[in-house]
C-alpha cells in the first residue's frame, strides 16, 4: 500500500477517461442490482463473517442474487472495508486499479487509489446493497456449528439459522511486531508501519530504520520521504524484486497466468535488472525468482537509493541498543544466518515494517480443513467436494479464494440453494416438466 495523487481529470488522460467508460460498462452489463425491498418470501440465508473487502463483496452478491445476508464483524462500524480501514491516510494501492475490481460497481478516479478512495467505494456497495442494517459490529465468532438438519449456528441459536456460511477474515489481522534483544534500551520511538500517520512531525530531518522489506516497508519509505526525513536505512533480511508502479509493467507480469516461475521468468527479471536497477543491480536477487515472493511495488525508490536519500542494508537483525538497530550485514550470495560484519544502523526512529498476524479460522469444526487444504491453503477450496458429486440439502462453508470468485460464489450458491429445493419439491415439479 503505497500513497498516490488524488482524483485525476479524466479529459485530461484519454486513457483514464476510455477507462470510465469501460467500467461504466462493466458496471451496467454484469453487476448485480440491488434487493429493492425485503419481502416476506422465505430466502436462503448466509452467515458472512468479516465486513473487510471480501466480506462485503460475497454480501453484495449474495443479495443481489435473493439471498438473505447476515454479517458478523468483530470491529467497530468504522472498520468497514477490513484492512483498509486500519491504514495509514497515506496509503494506496500499488498495483493498478485495473487489476483491483473486487466488485462490478466499482468506479476508479484514477490509476492508483488511496486510502480514502478505496474506502468510499468499500462504503458504497455496503450502503447501495442494504447491508446496513444486515451487519452486526463488535460481534466475535467464537464458534459456528451446523444443527441437525445441516444449518449453520453462530455461536448460539439466539443469532439465528443459516443455510450457508462465508468465513470472510482476510489475511491482516493484528500488527505483527517482533521483540527484539535490546528494545528497552533503544532511545528513540519504534512504530509499526500501519501507525505512522500521527508521527509526522516527528519524523521530520530524523534518521528512519525501517525493519522489512515487503508492502509495508514501501508505505513506510514513502512515508518517510513525504515527511521530510533524513536518512532513510531500509533492513532487509534479503534481496527483494522491486517494480516501477506502472501499468504496463503490471499488465507484463500479470501475463504469467501460473503466478509462479516458469522457463520464461527470466525475460522480465532480465529486463527489470538492465532497465529499472541499473547501476544498482548488486541489490537484485541472484537466487529468488520474481515470482517467488512478494515484490515491492515502488518507482521512486531507486532515486533514492541513488541519491543517497536511502540505504538497502541487507542483514539479520541482532537487536537493539541506543543508537539504533544491531545488524549483521551480509554481502550479496550469503544466505540468512550466514558470515557477515556486525553494524550499529544509527536511527531516532524504527518502523516495524514486519506486516499483520494471520487472522485465525479456529472457530470453524475441525472437519472443514481437509488436505491437501488446511490453513494457508484453505483459500484454494473455492467449490466444496460435497457439492460437486451430489449437491446437499444446504449450502456448505465456503471459503472465498479471492475477490474475482465472489461472483462465481453467488452464482453457486444460487444454484446449489436451488437445486436443493428443486430435490425436495421434486414429486410436484415432474409433471410439469413438458410444460
Amino acid at each position: 500500500m503505497a500513497s498516490r495523487s488524488q482524483v485525476e481529470n479524466p479529459f485530461l488522460h484519454p486513457l483514464l477517461f476510455l477507462y470510465q467508460i469501460l467500467q461504466w460498462i462493466i458496471h451496467k452489463t454484469i453487476a448485480p442490482n440491488p434487493p429493492r425491498s425485503d419481502n416476506d418470501l422465505k430466502r436462503p440465508k448466509i452467515a458472512i463473517v468479516g465486513a473487510g473487502i471480501t466480506g462485503i463483496t460475497a454480501a453484495a452478491h449474495c443479495v443481489g442474487h435473493g439471498f438473505d445476508v447476515t454479517i458478523f464483524e468483530q470491529g467497530p462500524s468504522d472498520q468497514v472495508g477490513g484492512i483498509w480501514s486500519r491504514v495509514n491516510q497515506e496509503s494506496g494501492l500499488q498495483i493498478h486499479s485495473i487489476m483491483y475490481r473486487f466488485h462490478p460497481s466499482v468506479t476508479w478516479q484514477s490509476g492508483y487509489p488511496n486510502r480514502q478512495q478505496i474506502l468510499g467505494q468499500v462504503r458504497k456497495i455496503w450502503k447501495d446493497y442494504g447491508l446496513e442494517k444486515k451487519t452486526r459490529f463488535e460481534f466475535k465468532v467464537n464458534k459456528v456449528y451446523q444443527d441437525d438438519r445441516g444449518r449453520w449456528i453462530i455461536n448460539d441459536t439466539s443469532n439465528g439459522r443459516f443455510d450457508g456460511l462465508i468465513p470472510a477474515i482476510g489475511t491482516c489481522g493484528e500488527p505483527k511486531i517482533p521483540s527484539f534483544p535490546g528494545a528497552d534500551r533503544f532511545k528513540g520511538e519504534i512504530y509499526h508501519s500501519s501507525d505512522l500517520s500521527s508521527h509526522r512531525e516527528k519524523a521530520k530531518g530524523k534518521k528512519l530504520a525501517i525493519i522489512g522489506g515487503g508492502a509495508s516497508a514501501v508505505e513506510a519509505l514513502e512515508f518517510a520521504a513525504s515527511a521530510k526525513a533524513g536518512k532513510i536505512s531500509i533492513l532487509s533480511r534479503s534481496d527483494k524484486w522491486i517494480i516501477p508502479r506502472n501499468i504496463a509493467v503490471d499488465v507484463l507480469l500479470s501475463f504469467n497466468i501460473f503466478g509462479q516461475e516458469t522457463s520464461f521468468s527470466f525475460i522480465p527479471e532480465f529486463l527489470l535488472r538492465k532497465l529499472f536497477y541499473r547501476d544498482l543491480e548488486d541489490i537484485a536477487p541472484s537466487e529468488k525468482g520474481l515470482y517467488m515472493d512478494t515484490p515491492m511495488v515502488n518507482s521512486d525508490v531507486m532515486d533514492k537509493l541513488r541519491k543517497g536519500q536511502a540505504e538497502w542494508v541487507r542483514g539479520d537483525i541482532d537487536g537493539f541498543c541506543d543508537r539504533g538497530v544491531i545488524v549483521n550485514r551480509r554481502a550479496k550470495g550469503v544466505p540468512q544466518g550466514g558470515p557477515g560484519r556486525e553494524e550499529v544502523i544509527d536511527a531516532d526512529i524504527i518502523i516495524m515494517a514486519t506486516g499483520f498476524k494471520r487472522p485465525s479460522l479456529s472457530f470453524l469444526p475441525e472437519d472443514s480443513f481437509k488436505e491437501p487444504y488446511g490453513p494457508p491453503n484453505w483459500y484454494l477450496q473455492t467449490f466444496p467436494q460435497p457439492i460437486l458429486p451430489s449437491p446437499p440439502s444446504t449450502v456448505p462453508t465456503w471459503p472465498p479464494s479471492g475477490l474475482w470468485v465472489t461472483g462465481t460464489l453467488g452464482y453457486t450458491l444460487e444454484f446449489s440453494s436451488c437445486f436443493s429445493q428443486i430435490r425436495s419439491h421434486g414429486p410436484l415439479l415432474s409433471g410439469c416438466s413438458d410444460g
